[in-house]
């Protein structure tokens, strides 16, 4: 089985590059869904909230292609991340796809992976840390369900346009800190609890780091970058693990 990773696609419509290249990844997959595994590791969307019905006839197509994969074995797990929350009602409740909030652990073959959309790699972002703990509040997720989805839609997408800008020309001032934390960030939760890689988003930087974990063994922290930049996947299969530029895997 191959076990596919992607993050940070921030899909605004599926005629767009990023939205193309997912709805041809998963005609390919579905050529064959028993064997393959995808982990959606958050931000797979611009903006989604809830199971508004806007978003579902927005991405219509690619849900049907989706659902099909899930029906006919293959397999998907969903990481939220701060652009896509509190959407267990539609992806889990009615197409029967698990969405974590946090962290999770997976035995892919020989591997123990931890996958993650990477909310808390930077800890100087205090403000965002403060936004993921308000928006995951009771109260606010009453307000998500309550509310019509055409309004989350506007609105999300209004704020994502704002956000990204910013998140862009500090991602772009700040790379090389940004790197260093995300190595950090696989350290140090590598010595709370074990693992041979971690997969992780959220920072718009792709990082392929190794450093030294317990009985010298070698450890591997990878982080996906966005599709804003490049469509990347991780794919792994018989232990072995590569990135891999989807927009050219598909012509192929």
């Amino acid at each position: 089985m191959k076990h596919w990773f992607i993050s940070d696609l921030h899909i605004k419509d599926i005629n767009e590059r990023n939205g193309n290249t997912l709805l041809r990844f998963f005609f390919y997959l579905n050529q064959n869904p028993s064997q393959n595994k995808v982990y959606f590791l958050g931000d797979i969307f611009d903006f989604w909230l809830s199971d508004g019905n806007a978003f579902q006839k927005h991405y219509q197509y690619l849900i049907q292609q989706i659902k099909y994969f899930k029906d006919h074995g293959g397999e998907l797990v969903y990481f939220e991340g701060n652009h896509d929350f509190h959407i267990d009602r539609f992806w889990t409740h009615r197409l029967g796809i698990p969405v974590i909030e946090n962290e999770a652990y997976f035995q892919i073959g020989k591997l123990r992976v931890r996958c993650e959309h990477g909310d808390y790699i930077n800890p100087d972002d205090k403000a965002y840390i403060k936004y993921r703990e308000k928006v995951r509040r009771p109260w606010v997720e009453w307000i998500a369900h309550t509310l019509p989805g055409w309004f989350w839609k506007w609105f999300g997408e209004t704020l994502s346009a704002k956000s990204r800008k910013k998140t862009a020309r500090y991602t772009i001032d700040n790379t090389e800190r940004l790197r260093t934390m995300i190595q950090a960030y696989a350290m140090k939760v590598y010595n709370s609890e074990h693992f041979d890689l971690i997969v992780t988003g959220h920072m718009h930087i792709f990082d392929d780091y190794e450093f030294t974990g317990s009985q010298h063994k070698l450890v591997r922290s990878i982080n996906l970058g966005t599709w804003l930049e490049l469509p990347r996947a991780l794919c792994l299969e018989n232990d072995k693990v590569e990135i891999i530029n989807l927009f050219h895997f598909l012509k192929t």
